[in-house]
């Protein structure tokens, strides 16, 4: 019998030819397929035999089963699941599935990182499940491809002026050590390359803290600071590790998200608005909440324009009272990107 490439496969084979259904988790482990069956919104199961690789990633449940929330350890599956649910609440067609794409996860403490991708599946009509897989051969080499691409882009830039000014400043703001204004106009500007060749989207988000000469001038400059540094924890935290947060200036921060489209950049901001206004904060009666400003990066465009459209949005969020997040679409021409096309012409 040929080996199933997939969980659909295995369980719809082991009912056709009859095999027991212990040979097909069998099949599933070999394979090394985690499967986490869905029973309610956000409440999974695991199902069946749990991989080695399962094991030594995500810590046993109290009750000794393998573990049933591998998001509370992994920031990647986290912001993965919110695209899970949104897929299963659509009530999707039998065999209807969405991936997560390739994904490295750290494994161990000697550097070791796995490549692993996610999927959430609609076996049957009331059958939703999670699987996590290791991706070996070919799709383990194209993440090899783009790690040496990526360190030969950096070894090549070693060579520019450009670069050699860049390495002479500090990569990282003092207080709150995440990327400065100068690396984070150095990581968007790479990032948009990239765009070209490996990512199909591009988000950037520009945060800023709402009120925050309220609390310095009552507070106080060291209250004040302490404010930035858990703002900064929380951004931090709250992002998957592929993406870029920064300390634009003062009280602004940014984020440049790689490979995040539209939706997922609106799950994002709200996510982070709704951790900062839950966060308990050391100024007294004075709430911090941040405004948020988003966008998507229009192909073609100068990092220029990018950056001053998510800043609109920040400026539309701040209009509406501030503690909320907008969006503005790259597609609408600005009125000052006419004029300056027209200028241009």
């Amino acid at each position: 019998m040929s080996k199933a490439k997939n969980p659909e496969e295995t369980f719809d084979r082991g009912r056709e030819e009859g095999l027991d259904v212990d040979l097909g988790l069998k099949f599933l482990k070999i394979m090394e397929f985690a499967i986490l069956k869905r029973i309610r919104p956000m409440v999974y199961e695991f199902y069946g035999l749990a991989p080695d690789f399962y094991t030594r990633l995500f810590p046993q449940d109290p009750d000794g089963r393998p573990c049933s929330v591998p998001w509370k350890h992994s920031s990647m599956l986290e912001y993965f699941l919110l695209d899970a649910e949104d897929f299963f609440e659509k009530n999707p067609r039998v065999g209807e599935k969405v991936n997560s794409g390739i994904w490295l996860e750290p494994e161990g403490d000697e550097g070791v990182e796995l490549p692993l991708v996610a999927k959430a599946w609609q076996i049957h009509k009331r059958a939703q499940i999670m699987s996590i897989q290791v991706i070996h051969e070919e799709y383990a080499e194209r993440v090899n491809l783009l790690r040496k691409a990526r360190m030969e882009l950096v070894e090549r830039r070693k060579i520019s002026n450009d670069l050699n000014n860049f390495k002479k400043q500090a990569l990282y703001d003092g207080m709150t050590k995440l990327y400065n204004r100068a690396s984070f106009m150095e990581i968007i500007q790479e990032q948009m390359e990239k765009l070209r060749t490996y990512a199909p989207t591009l988000a950037l988000f520009i945060i800023d803290v709402d009120n925050f000469k309220i609390v310095n001038d009552t507070l106080g400059h060291l209250v004040g600071d302490s404010v930035l540094v858990q703002v900064a924890d929380i951004l931090r935290t709250s992002l998957r590790k592929t993406d870029f947060p920064a300390r634009y200036g003062g009280d602004e921060f940014t984020v440049v998200a790689p490979d995040t489209n539209i939706e997922q950049s609106h799950k994002l901001a709200e996510k982070l608005r709704h951790r900062i206004q839950g966060h308990k904060f050391n100024t007294g009666n004075i709430p911090v909440t941040i405004s948020v400003g988003y966008t998507i990066y229009r192909s073609g465009e100068t990092v220029q324009n990018f950056i001053r459209r998510a800043d609109l949005a920040l400026y539309d969020a701040k209009l509406m009272g501030r503690n909320v997040v907008c969006f503005r679409d790259p597609w609408i021409i600005e009125d000052d990107e006419i004029a300056e096309l027209e200028e241009a012409n």
